[in-house]
This record gives structure tokens, sequence and C-alpha cells, in this order.
């Protein structure tokens, strides 16, 4: 087994770094598949119109105007259709990866590059946009591109105003959570710090956020649009605590998947560990009131994973290519799962595949019962 191992990791490092994040997407698309947000084409309806109500009195679409920056650009582009709005978002999806591979080739040794790669791809964020086609690639494209120009005042003002009028509640949670593990860094470890952002990038990203989601307020200010996700939760909190209670592991393990393997690794091999492992632990409080909880985790741990995980050439150079591939295998054998509603949902992928068959030979549209539950159809 252990040969077996070696031969393994063998052949991951002496691919280039080209064919292996092409071999791992192409792994990931299998396991995710591609498929949009239940809400997409509500959302489309915003971008025909993004600056009136175009809902009426279906409240339960409010929270929608919370995400309003993407519906905006597709509106200036003129993307009124379902197709073109799917591949505007599929679009941001893919300069996601596209720019977080940037980010990685500028923060990360070269000789730890290819680790930092498949780690990235074995965390759920990695293809979340692509199994849930929608606004989380702007949010996420945007979270990228602070911690990319992190020393630029422009961009970040610029990226966190943006994240306040796309996802207000993902950017204060990301940006709250990075503060607190900066102050238990300060607190416990003056000297060795991972992460290298100022107080300064914190504060500045805290007003672009605030300033965004003033912006949304004002844009909506004849109509209450912008509270639909607080109201919401209030409407649906005994469903929400319900779910989570009785589907706790599921939503524990999955919010993460295989990247728990990771964190316990930092946690039992590093030294400066819990800024990071307590910062991660707030963000679990958040789950018993969400519903998408895969989706919703990812995104608020994602700039604190990315500093101490995937982009920490300290943490990355403890890891041996043989646990590398043994890690890499189970990431492959292992299913990406999205928790939503408590439930486990599957790769996308045969559903690709069922809808392509379907448009071309009619096979799937039957009195079969079993066949015509497509994703995200059913409710609890």
């Amino acid at each position: 087994m252990n040969k077996f191992f070696i031969c393994l990791s063998n052949y991951i490092t002496n691919l280039s770094f080209k064919k292996l994040a092409i071999l791992l997407l192409i792994i990931s698309l299998f396991k995710t598949g591609v498929w949009y947000h239940p809400a997409l084409w509500n959302m489309l309806e915003i971008a025909k119109d993004p600056f009136n109500n175009v809902f009426g009195n279906e409240v339960n679409k409010y929270y929608l105007y919370s995400s309003w920056l993407s519906p905006f650009i597709a509106y200036l582009l003129n993307l009124n259709t379902k197709i073109s709005f799917f591949i505007f978002h599929l679009f941001l999806a893919i300069f996601f990866l596209v720019i977080f591979i940037f980010l990685i080739k500028k923060f990360v040794n070269e000789k730890h590059q290819k680790k930092s790669l498949i780690i990235f791809f074995i965390f759920p964020v990695s293809m979340t946009s692509f199994y849930w086609i929608g606004y989380d690639s702007l949010i996420l494209i945007l979270l990228t591109l602070t911690l990319l120009y992190y020393k630029n005042l422009f961009v970040i003002i610029l990226c966190s105003l943006g994240i306040g009028l796309q996802h207000f509640e993902i950017g204060i949670v990301s940006i709250s959570v990075l503060l607190v593990c900066k102050i238990l860094e300060k607190l416990f470890y003056k000297k060795d710090q991972n992460i290298k952002l100022s107080f300064t990038f914190i504060i500045i990203f805290l007003l672009g956020l605030i300033l965004g989601k003033v912006i949304l307020y004002e844009i909506y200010s004849s109509e209450d649009l912008t509270q639909g996700r607080l109201n919401w939760i209030y409407n649906a909190l005994l469903h929400l605590i319900y779910n989570f209670y009785f589907n706790f592991y599921n939503i524990i393990w999955f919010s993460l998947g295989v990247g728990w393997i990771l964190i316990l690794k930092f946690f039992f091999e590093t030294k400066y560990k819990y800024p990071f492992i307590i910062s991660i632990f707030l963000i679990l409080f958040i789950l018993p009131i969400v519903d998408d909880h895969t989706r919703v985790y990812s995104a608020c741990s994602f700039m604190l994973i990315v500093y101490y995980i995937i982009c920490n050439n300290n943490f990355l150079k403890t890891i041996k290519n043989t646990e590398l591939s043994f890690i890499f295998l189970i990431w492959i054998m292992f299913p990406y799962s999205w928790v939503w509603q408590g439930d486990l949902r599957s790769s996308m992928f045969n559903y690709d595949l069922a809808y392509v068959l379907n448009y071309f030979f009619d096979i799937f549209n039957n009195e079969i019962e079993s066949s015509t539950i497509w994703p995200f159809a059913r409710f609890n």
C-alpha cells in the first residue's frame, strides 16, 4: 500500500502545474456537475428591472434584493434571457478559478504551488459556484481580489462595497472572523503571525461593506425590500433549527468535507494554531440559521482558510507528498455533497447528462415519479 501512495505521489508531483489544474478540474466537474441556483430565474427578473419591486407581494423572495450587484451588471449588459443570464454567471464561476490560480502563483512558493492547488480543490468552496451557478461566483471573485490586492486601498474599498451590494451577510461574517483571528494572534503570538493583513485593511473592508448596504437601502428606500434575509430567517427559524438538530452530522461534516482532514492536520501539527481553530469553530454557529449550509459555511470561511491552509507556506511545507496523495485519494473517493435544507445533495453531473439526453430524445418526461425529481425541486 505504501508503494502505491509513493507511485501516486510521484505521478502528481511530476505533472506540470497546468496539467494538474486540468486534471483537478475534470475530476471536480464529475464530482459536482454544473447546475443553476434554485433562485437564479428570480434573480433574472431583478436584472430586467433592478430599481423596482418585481416580486410584488411575494415577500419570501425579497431576500434576493440583497444580492443586487450581479443582476445589476447583467442589466447593464442587457442580459435578459435565461441562457445569457446563466452563461454570464458561468463565466463568473470560471473567472473565479482563474484569479484564484493567480493568487496561488503570487503568494505560494513555487515548490508548494501544486500542493496549494490540490488543497484548494479539496475544499468545496472551489466548486460551489459551479454547483450553484448564481450569485456566489461574484462574491468569491470580490473576496479573492481583496486578498490578491490587499495593499491597494482602492481595490479593497471597491470590492468590499461590491460584496455589500451582493451579499452583505457573508461579507460581514468573513471579515469579522478574520478580525477575531487577527486579534487572537496579536494577543497570544506577537511575533509569528499567519495573517499579514493589517487592521487598516479590515477597517476599510468593513467601511466598504457598510457603504454597499447603505447604497442598497437608498436604491429601495421607498419599499422595505432589503431586510429580506433577516425576515426570512425569522419566519423560518423553527424549520432551520429543526433541520440543524436532526441533520447535525451531515451539516457539520459536509460544510468542508474532506477539507476537515487538513484542518485536523493543522491543529495537531502546527504551533500557532488556536486563533485559526477558534475562528473556524465560531463560524459553525451560523449553521443553525441557514438553509444552504455547505455553500454558506464555505464562503464565510473562505478568507480564513486561504490564509491559514491553502496559501500558508509554513503549513504547506509540513505536508509530505505521500500524505497529500493519501488525502487526494480520499477526496476522489468521497463525494462532494452540498447540504441544503438538512439533506445531502449529490452531484449534478448525472442531471447534466439527463438534461442533454432529454433534450434530444425526450426520455425522462414520463409518468414514473422518480424520474421527474430534478435537483432542488423538493422543499421540506
